[in-house]
């Protein structure tokens, strides 16, 4: 009965899966074997279709529960962190290097120097990066717990932008104080003075070789568009207690 009906140039195997055309009574009229290939493709089109499905319920729920200038403003902010150079640095008159924040965190990780541009794809930025993470994450927090003071959490990026700098200040100091203690213990306060001197000049052409990238612009509106709903909201709230 099966060959009767049998409309596949393949014959049948066991356990394969075929496509069964019925008549209006019910009765078999055509057995064709699923191709595997187009069983496989079928079946992640309906995966891909219910995951699109899934999320769209899911963003639509984020969406309506933070609101769209928010979740614009982190993606922004992750946009110029992540993606965009941050600095410039004109290593030589033949190379430029562009790094992110993210890679200047893992710079600030490792205690590393211009030598590790290079390399920083096997850098880790270590407990930075997890702040980093935290500071994207921490505006969204006030949208789903009521405590009054995670409004401030809008403030985080602004708030590790300014403890970066910081720490990148406080390395200079330190490398040139250290600088400046080496040559006088060798050269007495003429000596110090001079690498003073030197080190200022190096600094001074270290700073004209780096130029501020597109990251550091977004970042630094965006951290301050945050900070200021963040108090805003904190103020707010505070004024209804």
């Amino acid at each position: 009965m099966l060959e009767q009906h049998w409309r596949s140039s393949t014959p049948p195997k066991v356990g394969g899966i075929v496509d069964v055309e019925l008549n209006e009574l019910g009765e078999i009229v055509s057995v064709t074997a699923v191709d595997d290939a187009a069983l496989a493709k079928e079946q992640a089109q309906k995966a891909l279709d219910t995951a699109s499905t899934e999320g769209r319920k899911y963003a639509g729920m984020l969406i309506s529960k933070v609101g769209v200038p928010t979740l614009v403003a982190v993606a922004l902010m992750a946009l110029g962190w992540l993606i965009l150079p941050t600095f410039s640095i004109q290593v030589s008159s033949a190379y430029r290097e562009s790094i992110s924040f993210y890679e200047v965190l893992k710079v600030i990780n490792n205690s590393a120097g211009l030598d590790s541009l290079g390399n920083l794809d096997a850098l880790s930025a270590g407990v930075w990066g997890w702040l980093m993470f935290a500071a994207l994450l921490a505006p969204l927090l006030p949208h789903f717990h009521s405590n009054k003071y995670l409004p401030l959490g809008y403030a985080a990026p602004l708030m590790l932008i300014l403890v970066v700098v910081l720490q990148t200040y406080i390395s200079i100091r330190d490398s040139v104080s250290q600088a400046r203690d080496l040559a006088g213990g060798f050269g007495g306060a003429k000596g110090a003075a001079m690498a003073e001197r030197m080190m200022s000049e190096m600094m001074n052409m270290a700073l004209k070789a780096v130029t501020l990238g597109a990251g550091f612009y977004i970042a630094a509106a965006v951290s301050l568009y945050l900070a200021f709903l963040g108090i805003r909201k904190f103020l707010a709230s505070s004024a209804k207690v």
